[in-house]
């Protein structure tokens, strides 16, 4: 483990919250961010390495640095730039991303990830890993369709999820997997009542990144993933998070799965730091999703959440060891 954590975005509201997570696991940080002013208070309460600001889009600003954490969303339009400094660099990335268009332009790099001998990861948050490790747990043989849902709970919404949120609205379509082939539809088809962590959540198709994690865990024609409806009941002020998945096999069984844990942004914080901590460690290159890269039981092992299962039980055991292939199979 060499090398410094660069946090990019780490005073906001997740950026403090990973630069804590990240700091128990006695990694050395570099404090990154626009405002030298809360990354010097936050470096005290901390004792990091570092306070800067810094062009991460710049490979010679990756000095030293041994592995980016963004932050900074929406991810579709600011992780470009520092995904190809990375890649020049020769550093490790990591990311939080939730939107459907930047998990898969991530994933998309796997060929060019693994020529530079750099890991690139994706998802690495309460959303998409969270969702990825129950479809894991669900999958066992040929699946013949997926589903997936969280609603995160929430004391307080950082200027970049409201941004992400009003991206992905503005945007009106939402996108799902059918007979294996990328849909387009007006945002609103699909709505649906789903019934998880003890409440009926009126829910919406859409972009998220969820998407892609749960169709490359499952590998089924049809995979949609759903955002709670911003007009109902979605994400609770200081309540718990859950995450749902429901897998259809091909002979028609059907199981679902519901994983419970803290604060989203907590849970966030957690899974980022733990998977920030591992890749530090020496990972295969390639672009990667977290369930992709480490099986399904890193949220649970990060963050202490419960997950229950319900239906058939399959007859190879999938388990908390198993992993999807690479993006590129």
């Amino acid at each position: 483990m060499t090398g410094s954590v660069l946090l990019l975005g780490a005073a906001g509201n997740s950026g403090r919250l990973i630069a804590a997570e990240l700091a128990a696991r006695g990694l050395p940080i570099r404090l990154a961010g626009r405002r030298r002013e809360p990354l010097a208070e936050l470096a005290r309460e901390l004792a990091a390495e570092d306070v800067v600001t810094v062009d991460a889009a710049e490979p010679g600003s990756l000095a030293g640095v041994g592995l980016v954490l963004s932050t900074v969303g929406p991810f579709t339009r600011r992780a470009a730039p520092v995904i190809d400094a990375c890649l020049a660099a020769r550093v490790p990335y990591v990311d939080i991303a939730n939107e459907w268009p930047a998990v898969r332009a991530l994933l998309d790099r796997d060929e060019e990830a693994r020529a530079r001998g750099v890991a690139l990861v994706t998802g690495a948050g309460f959303g998409p890993a969270a969702t990825e490790t129950l479809v894991l747990r669900l999958v066992d043989g040929v699946s013949e369709s997926v589903r997936v849902a969280a609603a995160a709970g929430v004391s307080r919404t950082s200027d970049g999820v409201r941004e992400t949120v009003r991206d992905l609205i503005a945007e009106g379509v939402a996108v799902l997997y059918r007979d294996g082939q990328v849909v387009r539809e007006p945002l609103g088809s699909g709505a649906t009542l789903l019934t998880f962590g003890g409440a009926a959540r009126r829910m919406l198709p859409a972009p998220l990144g969820d998407l892609e994690t749960a169709r490359l865990a499952s590998r089924a024609p049809d995979v949609v993933a759903y955002l709670a409806d911003p007009a109902g009941r979605g994400a609770d002020a200081g309540a718990d998070s859950y995450a749902w998945a429901e897998v259809r096999a091909a002979g028609g069984e059907v199981r679902t799965a519901e994983l419970h844990t803290g604060e989203g942004v907590r849970a966030t914080a957690a899974i980022a730091a733990e998977t920030a901590r591992r890749v530090l460690a020496g990972v295969e290159p390639g672009a990667w999703t977290v369930g992709g890269l480490f099986g399904a039981a890193l949220v649970t092992d990060a963050t202490g959440a419960r997950v229950t299962v319900s239906g058939p039980r399959p007859a190879g055991g999938a388990g908390s060891s198993a992993r999807p292939s690479r993006p590129g199979g």
